[in-house]
């Protein structure tokens, strides 16, 4: 017995360094986690997104079965992914929110789920998945009802009327959420411009003036520009040409300020960082726990890293040769084009000297052919696979193909932002397969 007692000494021994570092990575993610949400708290953005990387950084070291843990890793990825959210790093929120929406169902919280259900929602309809967006929105509901927590309903039926019902243009049940919601105490700018817009769209200018003029009274520059651009519409449709033209001014002038307030290329740069500094850790981590056996597979797995770095590399060089030439034909050709020449002043700044062109069908049957000289006959491939597509529709196609943004499309295109979007959105699931093609209408243009 006296050999095996020993043996089960050392064990516990041997065990022990194991826990105190365990204990310690778990206790400096929620050091780094608590000072993050200080920090968004005092409304230091960049700094919160920072304590976020290292606080999951620092729990992606420990025993995930453990429910503490668990419920940790959650709530960091839940909180870093409204960061990236918030900074319009979509494509890297969802993931964060599904990973934490999946660590607290299997926890049975309901209350973190609901919550974490709720960003998924947000994500996915800013991502332009729709359908997946209101099944988020509808898990989320259901457990705030269950839950009867008042406030998240609210701010539920605000969202998804906002980023679900406005797309599906059902209207008449977003006004309805809307209505609720604004009476339950949800933000009442976003209400009041998710209502104005909607009675905008079923036609009812005089309920949609009082909300969108109440929507003008928010401190969000967002917010007050969405609210300008549809009063110009309104105002310009019933000939009141000067109070169309003093709302599109205010338009422009908090299109600029918002622009500004989301240039965040810092959060951007902390994420690539801390990326890195994970892979380094991790590395690190290896060398000293491991064998001999598994430094093998970490030199096997740098090697095999430099080998991939290298073909990059490679296909770097090679893209940047392409796009050098690509670009050398595209300023030969499009200097002559208006349309190209239009849309490009309006990527650089948006101003009334910039939003008063007048484009001919010539000029646009210019650059439709450029497009193709360029991406080798790119709308008659779209056409030979998308035959029910019009001219008007190629026109975006080859606008997207140029990688002009939304707003600028929307602009020249005369159509609000809201609308290209359910255009756009038409496009994909009525002639372009979208119900059996699960891509984005900007990855299958890029596609061909």
């Amino acid at each position: 017995m006296r050999p095996r007692c020993i043996l089960w000494a050392f064990l516990l021994l041997a065990s022990l360094p194991a826990c105190r570092q365990e204990a310690r990575w778990l206790k400096e993610a929620e050091t780094h986690w608590q000072e993050g949400r200080e920090q968004l708290a005092n409304k230091q953005s960049e700094e919160a997104t920072e304590s976020f990387n290292r606080a999951l950084l620092a729990v992606s070291r420990c025993d995930l079965e453990r429910p503490g843990a668990k419920r940790l890793k959650g709530q960091i990825e839940d909180d870093l992914g409204t960061r990236y959210w918030k900074h319009g790093l979509f494509a890297e929120a969802l993931p964060l929110h599904t990973d934490a929406a999946l660590l607290f169902q299997e926890l049975n919280d309901s209350l973190l789920l609901m919550g974490a259900l709720r960003n998924c929602g947000r994500a996915t309809a800013s991502l332009g998945d729709i359908d997946a967006a209101q099944k988020h929105y509808d898990e989320a509901l259901s457990i705030a009802e269950a839950l009867n927590d008042e406030a998240m309903r609210n701010d539920i039926l605000l969202e998804s009327s906002r980023d679900v019902l406005l797309v599906k243009e059902d209207y008449e049940q977003a006004i309805a959420r809307v209505t609720q919601a604004l009476a339950g105490g949800s933000d009442a700018d976003i209400c009041h411009l998710t209502l104005g817009l909607s009675y905008y769209y079923l036609e009812q200018d005089s309920l949609a003036l009082f909300h969108l003029s109440e929507a003008t009274k928010s401190r969000k520059a967002g917010t007050r520009m969405s609210a300008y651009q549809s009063l110009a519409f309104i105002h310009q449709f019933a000939g009141d040409y000067e109070q169309a033209l003093e709302c599109q001014n205010l338009f422009n002038e908090n299109l600029m300020q918002t622009n500004e307030e989301q240039r965040s290329e810092q959060v951007q740069r902390i994420k690539l960082d801390y990326d890195l500094q994970m892979q380094k850790n991790t590395l690190q981590a290896e060398q000293k726990l491991k064998s001999l056996y598994l430094y093998l597979i970490v030199g096997g797995l740098l090697l095999a890293l430099a080998v991939v770095l290298l073909l990059l590399r490679q296909k770097t060089l090679s893209q940047r040769l392409k796009e050098e030439e690509m670009k050398n034909q595209m300023e030969t050709a499009l200097k002559k084009n208006k349309v190209y020449v239009t849309a490009l002043a309006l990527t650089e700044q948006i101003t009334a000297s910039t939003l008063d062109f007048d484009l001919k069908e010539s000029e646009w049957d210019d650059f439709v052919e450029l497009i193709d000289k360029v991406y080798g006959n790119f709308t008659q491939r779209l056409m030979a696979k998308y035959p029910t597509l019009t001219k008007s529709d190629l026109q975006i196609c080859c606008l997207t193909k140029q990688g002009f943004s939304n707003q600028v499309i929307s602009i020249l295109m005369n159509l609000q932002t809201n609308s290209y979007a359910r255009r756009k959105s038409r496009i994909k699931q009525e002639k372009m397969n979208g119900l059996e093609d699960d891509r984005s209408f900007e990855e299958i243009i890029n596609g061909l």
